[in-house]
Parts: structure tokens; sequence; C-alpha cells
């Protein structure tokens, strides 16, 4: 689906303001069956908001945040905390017997 510069632009401005936004915003994005992965959703996020503002409010330098964009940087669970903390959120890795 195709979208205007406009809302594009809304979207952009919201989450650049709140920490709440860009939390809903990334849970939004990794619900249901269809969601997508925590890395994933990040990126596209970060995208969205933009990387200088991600990378004010997070201060994670600009040089790694753009590797982690450019899939040349894997982030360690210890690291992705750090990149979901201003949000309020974290992860929980979990082992579950398959099926």
């Amino acid at each position: 689906m195709h979208r205007n510069s406009s809302y594009d632009a809304d979207v952009a401005k919201d989450l650049q303001k709140s920490s709440k936004a860009v939390q809903s915003y990334l849970l939004g994005l990794t619900e249901g069956d269809d969601g997508l992965g925590t890395e994933e959703a990040l990126r596209i996020t970060i995208k969205r908001m933009g990387i200088k503002e991600f990378c004010e409010m997070t201060r994670i330098p600009m040089p790694n945040v753009m590797e982690f964009l450019n899939g040349k940087r894997k982030l360690k669970p210890e690291t992705l905390e750090k990149y979901l903390k201003p949000f309020g959120l974290r992860i929980r890795l979990a082992l579950e017997k398959a099926s």
C-alpha cells in the first residue's frame, strides 16, 4: 500500500515527540502471526522516525546505528536492550518445547 509523504511526515513527527508513540509503533510491528522480528521492527522504526532523532533519544553513536541499519551489525541481547530501553521496552528470551 502506498502512502503519501504527508502521512510519512506525520508518523515521523509523532515518533520523534514521544517515546510512548515509539513503543506503540514497535509493538504494533511485532504483534500477531505476521509480526516482524524485533530487529526488523526496530530498523523500520528507526528509519521512520529519523536516524539522527533516534541517536539523540537513545544516545547511541550514529555509526553503530548505521551499521545495524545496513545489516553489518547484529545486536547482542544486551545491546538490543540499550536500543529499546528509552522507549520503555525490553526483550525476553524464552526456550520452549517444540511440538
